[in-house]
């Protein structure tokens, strides 16, 4: 027979959760038959407002109504400044837009706050914010009450968050008072009650108690007006809906059984990374070919240390600084699937400042065992960012950098945060000393870099990664461009202000005039070789007669900016000039380039994938981190001198994917027309590409002889 009052629950005096399960025995039942239920819970995040909203699908069915109390940490200086009106309004105005925020945007917690946002939108659901003096609200107190007027208080350190109502996670526990029980419920239940009354009604001595301006009831109820449909399936399902988001509500790394759909395992190189990595004090730099496994690694590092830290009953909180958004995002992906969802400082700072700052009050606190962050360089050297992470113990701290060869530079570089543990990945870490195109001062960069992440730990060449069938075989294909005369006479003009430059240095320290001259000369020649007029001619005789069915899934690395002239005001990109001559040859192609939107990227790439598009036509973004394991054949146009691009471009291109037993490499290689000592140069410059690519190519032994045809042999280098 169903329960028609809290009477007939049967319910124990205390529950553990060591042998209970607190929200099926008990919290589910209560919210089934209460016609009023009111919470009042620790702290303010998006987790805490979804697992506040577990099981009211339950209360919706019994017509029931809720009033919500969230607690905000505030120092005894800002308590008291809010206390006596000062910043009280923008702090209302801050902490109410939170909660629109959070109930009206689309997320992985959707379904639960939906929930509360119907709730609002009928007028049975009223929220108001507790501040609380020298720290934060932090009792744990619900009062259920049914038709018939019982009810029943619950009390204990169960907090309405993943780890206080799932048994697997936390040691919690609850103690439960039955109004029908007079005696224990006037000594215990009782004072419950009234305290919540008092806190309610902004009656507690040292804690202050705001409402939710009814402005922000509206919005929230105009932004749920349109979904009732959704709300009526989401009652319906609710308990569907817990078994299958439970894993995703878990904020604590864990490692996974399953990645996709294969069964999980470290490799035997990422193994040795780390046990490398621990030998050298938590400290290195990994040197792991692109498509090796380098996150993976990180990540299942960052899981072995906090569960040490965890038998010590110490927090740890990860730090992951990338370069670029495409490459964020895919962190936030990868951690999820290790149970982890981290905070994304990668937006404007509205957007996660706020939450960043309560996590890490949280976890200094002892409230959370763990979080984690993944931010871009930019917006790592922000002052605002700087600061939160600072208040975090470095011996509770990991920093990882992707991509950490962009760590050297000074200004970035100065602004890692200082942690116990550290954690360098790129497939190079350090640029040549020959390279003074993308860097003429490559030392400064591998101190910087050595000196906060310390010495490479572990190495994994791509040779390694094709022989152990971690990436895919692949042909190399040569294709010659020569220099006109006039590109050769000013090649050789700049080469030799280069080399002047170069000696200078060598002998002393070039001023700031010099070493800016020296910069942008590098870059002239680079953009010179990158927009040789041979390669467009010969990118149309190659692409014109290949079959529709081999098109799909190649990428086309153009060069940077306009051609080189002393006058390019008229001159249209050199990407849109090999954009035109593709789609002159009815190839179909979309440019994927920084200044296309997050969304427009994403869609870019389903397209890539599913192949209503052949290919990508790309400058640098797709150098660094960005997976597109789909692409099968690629077309180098331009390239520069640092070993690193080509490198992980030919990384890029060797990922596994179905379907994929080999990949195509073709290399458009710039050559001299002269002998002199410039025109030596670059074919030492191209021939050091070009014996790495060949060296492990498949059709090795074909290439042989066009490396020496044209004078590219290893005796150059």
């Amino acid at each position: 027979m169903e329960s028609k009052s809290l009477k007939d629950l049967d319910l124990k005096s205390v529950y553990r959760s060591s042998t209970d399960d607190i929200f099926n025995d008990f919290y589910k039942r209560c919210l089934d038959i209460s016609i009023t239920y009111s919470r009042a819970v620790g702290y303010f995040s998006s987790e805490v407002l979804a697992m506040s909203a577990q099981g009211l699908s339950y209360l919706i069915r019994s017509n029931g109504n809720m009033r919500l109390i969230i607690g905000h940490p505030l120092s005894d200086e800002e308590f008291e400044a809010v206390k006596h009106g000062i910043q009280l309004g923008s702090l209302h105005d801050e902490l109410s837009e939170k909660l629109l925020e959070m109930l009206t945007n689309v997320g992985p917690t959707t379904e639960r706050l939906e929930l509360l946002a119907w709730l609002i939108a009928c007028k049975k659901l009223e929220i108001k914010f507790s501040l609380r003096r020298a720290g934060m609200y932090h009792e744990k107190i619900g009062i259920f009450k049914d038709i018939c007027g019982n009810s029943i208080v619950f009390s204990g350190s169960a907090n309405e968050t993943p780890s206080g109502l799932i048994p697997t996670l936390n040691a919690e526990s609850i103690s439960v008072f039955e109004s029908w029980h007079n005696e224990i419920y006037e000594r215990f239940g009782k004072v419950y009650e009234d305290g919540f009354e008092r806190l309610w009604n902004n009656q507690e001595e040292n804690s202050l108690t705001i409402e939710v301006p009814s402005e922000i009831y509206d919005k929230i109820s105009n932004a749920v007006a349109e979904k009732r449909d959704l709300i009526s399936h989401i009652v319906e399902h609710e308990e569907s809906y817990f078994l299958s988001k439970t894993d995703s509500k878990i904020n604590l790394p864990s490692i996974p059984v399953f990645l996709g759909k294969n069964k999980f395992e470290i490799f035997k190189h990422q193994r040795s990374a780390l046990e490398n990595w621990r030998a050298n004090g938590y400290h290195g730099i990994m040197k792991l070919a692109t498509g090796s496994g380098k996150t993976i690694t990180a990540i299942y590092g960052a899981v072995k240390i906090f569960e040490a830290h965890q038998k010590k009953e110490k927090g740890l909180s990860l730090v992951v600084a990338v370069p670029y958004i495409e490459l964020a995002i895919q962190w936030v992906e990868n951690l999820g699937m290790f149970g982890v969802i981290p905070i994304q400082c990668f937006e404007s700072s509205s957007s996660w400042y706020g939450r960043l700052e309560n996590t890490i009050n949280y976890f200094n606190s002892g409230v959370l065992p763990f979080f984690a962050v993944v931010v871009v360089n930019k917006t790592m050297t922000a002052p605002h960012f700087q600061s939160l992470i600072a208040k975090v113990d470095k011996t509770s701290l990991i920093v990882v950098g992707d991509e950490c060869h962009n760590h050297g530079s000074k200004n970035i570089n100065d602004s890692l945060p200082d942690a116990y543990y550290r954690i360098g990945l790129s497939a190079t870490p350090f640029r040549s000393d020959d390279d003074e195109i993308d860097s003429p001062f490559p030392n400064e960069a591998k101190e910087r870099l050595e000196a906060y992440y310390g010495s490479i730990v572990a190495e994994y060449s791509l040779g390694d990664a094709i022989l152990d069938g971690v990436l895919t075989p692949y042909e190399y294909h040569i294709i010659p461009v020569f220099l006109d005369s006039e590109e050769q006479d000013k090649y050789d003009e700049l080469s030799l202000k280069i080399s002047k430059l170069l000696a200078k240095q060598k002998s002393q320290r070039l001023d700031k005039q010099d070493r800016e001259l020296l910069i942008s000369l590098c870059s002239k020649r680079s953009r010179l070789i990158g927009s040789a007029k041979g390669k467009l001619s010969k990118l149309s005789e190659l692409t014109r007669f290949i079959d529709s069915s081999d098109r799909p899934h190649t990428l086309f690395y153009a060069g940077e900016g306009k051609p080189y002239s002393d006058d390019t005001e008229d001159d249209v990109k050199v990407i849109d000039q090999v954009s035109e001559v593709l789609g002159g040859n009815g190839w179909r192609i979309s440019q994927f380039t920084g200044s296309v939107s997050r969304q427009n990227r994403k869609r870019i790439m389903e397209s890539f994938k599913d192949k209503t598009i052949d290919a990508l036509v790309a400058m640098k973004v797709l150098d660094e981190g960005i997976d597109v394991p789909a692409c099968k054949t690629a077309f180098i146009l331009a390239s520069t001198r640092n070993p690193r691009q080509y490198v992980q471009r030919r990384g890029r291109i060797l990922r596994r994917y179905a379907c994929k037993s080999i990949a195509k490499i073709y290399d458009f290689v710039v050559l001299p027309i002269n002998n002199g000592p410039a025109a030596r140069k670059l074919k030492e410059a191209e021939a050091e590409r070009i014996n790495d690519f060949a060296l492990l190519a498949t059709n090795k032994m074909d290439i042989e002889n066009i490396i020496r045809e044209y004078g590219l042999s290893y005796d150059l280098i």
